[in-house]
């Protein structure tokens, strides 16, 4: 078991707080890891203080702590992710081919519907530059004011 000073100088860090602060960035990682000791005092498994230090490689690249986190958090959950093998017999039961070719016209519809859109937005966005094209600057009626006797 690692205590929170044990981890500090393991990690190479300059205060508890540090290391508190990153466990806490990878609390539900750790929730397994973590014991509590006598004075209540925090105390990590080996293989938390495993997912510890790779959170402070990460950290140490150049990450900032958030993103450490979340990177670490994607490898863990991907490693975890049951990959469920298909077999050719139950992918061609699934696939319904008539299904398929109806989404499929569906979808090349509603993009070509989506690209004629934005073609009359970008027009419509082109005629009213052409119209405002040059506005006078918000200092002309000051000058106006100025110049007159």
């Amino acid at each position: 078991m690692h205590s929170i000073s044990s981890l500090r100088q393991t990690l190479g860090l300059t205060s508890a707080n540090q290391v508190r602060n990153r466990i806490e960035a990878i609390k539900d990682l750790l929730i397994a890891h973590i014991r509590r000791g006598p004075n209540n005092q925090i105390l990590l498994t080996d293989a938390g203080a495993e997912l510890l230090r790779r959170l402070q490689e990460l950290h140490d690249s150049g990450l900032t702590m958030t993103e450490a986190s979340e990177i670490l958090r994607a490898s863990i959950y991907k490693k975890d992710a049951v990959e469920v093998p298909v077999s050719q017999r139950s992918l061609q039961i699934d696939t319904k081919p008539d299904q398929t070719d109806s989404l499929i016209a569906a979808l090349r519809e509603e993009v070509a519907f989506l690209r004629q859109r934005l073609l009359q937005l970008e027009e419509q966005r082109h005629a009213e530059r052409t119209v405002d094209r040059d506005p006078p600057p918000w200092w002309a009626a000051l000058r106006e004011e100025i110049d007159a006797p």
